[in-house]
């Protein structure tokens, strides 16, 4: 079957969930609206249950398709078994290539009939799925980026939870700026529902960074009870958007079975925040068993993601 002569709009901008009044709520935004820093190459996929931030440097290449064998399983009944692959070249560029798909791969509106290198904002289209390609280092910036790309050491993804949306923006450009991927999962959902949408995607979850108010789950009786359902995944709990907790709160927090509690992240002076933001990311590394670091991506990230902030304070539009 051709898709090419009569594809659905494949782009849902404003994901919507049903709230208890019935209504409808506003979910994750199109990603040319998010708040964009990390100076990493990556994926944007959405879904009603989650947006999920895929670092490409990870991995050399990447196989994206409906198997479960796949690197980035996509459940969409459209998509082939193995749909496309995506390289990394010598450049540090990368390039995609459709693996003879039976409904074909689009950019933008045009199906691609050869490989094509990828450049920042590009919409892949595959089946009923959109994936956004993001790239700040082709984007004119006053803070330019280096090149961080550093050998691959496999998947890591952290699960996140949070209410606020710009502090989730916040810890996603963070996360990503080390090379760490993140799933970013909507408060709509029970949270063992959520880990098991991620699971089915044959999607590996090392930590959690648990909002404390997620509405349908309760984070304490969740970190009592964790480690019998879970007991490879670690647990940090993320305070919110206060910016300071009381240490008895995070003695709490790790008695009942959390790594630690953070508070959240500062949206004004982050620079003076830079030493308890680099601490809070080795505990999360430590997690991780990620031993990279780079404090010159951090750096270079915080310097936007506080331009970002400082015109969200001051009512313009992003």
């Amino acid at each position: 079957m051709d898709a090419s002569a009569n594809r659905p709009d494949t782009y849902v901008p404003h994901l919507q969930a049903p709230t208890r009044s019935g209504e409808q709520q506003r979910g994750f935004m199109r990603p040319s609206e998010l708040i964009l820093a990390a100076p990493t190459p990556r994926l944007l996929l959405h879904s009603v249950y989650m947006q999920r931030s895929i670092v490409l440097d990870q991995l050399p290449a990447w196989q994206i398709g409906r198997s479960k064998d796949c690197d980035i399983v996509l459940p969409d009944r459209w998509c082939s078994r193995h749909h496309i692959c995506i390289e990394r070249q010598a450049d540090h560029r990368y390039r995609l290539t459709d693996l003879k798909s039976m409904n074909g791969t689009f950019i933008g509106n045009n199906r691609i009939h050869a490989p094509h290198i990828l450049k920042h904002g590009d919409r892949i289209s595959i089946g009923e799925s959109e994936l956004e390609y993001i790239d700040l280092r082709d984007v004119p910036s006053p803070h330019p980026y280096t090149n961080h790309s550093h050998e691959s050491k496999g998947q890591v993804t952290v699960l996140m939870t949070h209410s606020s949306r710009t502090q989730g923006e916040m810890w996603r450009e963070v996360l990503n700026s080390q090379g760490i991927s993140t799933i970013w999962a909507t408060s709509h959902f029970e949270l063992e529902k959520i880990i098991a949408h991620v699971e089915s995607l044959n999607c590996k979850i090392s930590l959690l960074l648990l909002d404390l108010g997620m509405p349908k789950t309760n984070p304490y009786d969740f970190c009592r009870q964790y480690r019998q359902r879970y007991p490879e995944m670690n647990v940090i709990l993320l305070s919110g958007m206060r910016t300071r907790v009381h240490e008895s709160e995070c003695k709490w927090a790790v008695n009942q079975g959390a790594m630690a509690l953070f508070a959240g992240l500062p949206r004004e002076n982050m620079f003076a925040e830079l030493t308890s933001i680099t601490e809070r990311l080795q505990t999360i590394a430590k997690a991780l068993q990620w031993p990279y670091l780079n404090p010159e991506a951090l750096t270079n990230t915080l310097l936007k993601l506080q331009d970002a902030v400082d015109a969200e304070l001051s009512g313009i539009v992003l």
